[in-house]
């Protein structure tokens, strides 16, 4: 069995002293980090609450941060997002813009133009 590789000289000694005593990296344990989020805008639309987030451009973690908001969320509330242009690209370089990211992650999005169908459909 190939030796494992450690992320640095410190790993490495403990694993020295350890021995046997432990395994190297052999389990992912899943985390939560517990935040606040405050929504620009909230509505109803019948018992569901829509929550929307106008978004000209995402910052960096944005896209990390909007997922966790999504998977965290009770049934009756949704994420939505009304973004200014749904062109522009999640970040410099990216082939994605923010409309397709949407999409990909299963977020409805809107512009100025169509945002009443949020509370419509």
């Amino acid at each position: 069995m190939k030796a494992p590789k450690y992320r640095n000289k410190f790993e490495a000694q403990a694993a020295e002293v350890l021995g046997d005593l432990c395994g190297y990296e052999t389990k992912k344990i899943p985390y939560t980090v517990h935040r606040n989020y405050i929504p620009d805008f909230v509505g109803m639309k019948g018992r569901f609450e829509i929550l929307i987030e106008a978004k000209g451009f995402f910052r960096v973690g944005d896209v990390q941060k909007y997922k966790a908001i999504r998977d965290s969320l009770p049934k009756k509330k949704q994420l939505v997002f009304l973004l200014y242009n749904p062109n522009k690209k999640i970040r410099k370089g990216s082939k994605m813009n923010m409309a397709e990211w949407c999409d990909k992650e299963g977020l409805k999005w809107y512009t100025l133009e169509n945002i009443i169908d949020a509370f419509n459909n």
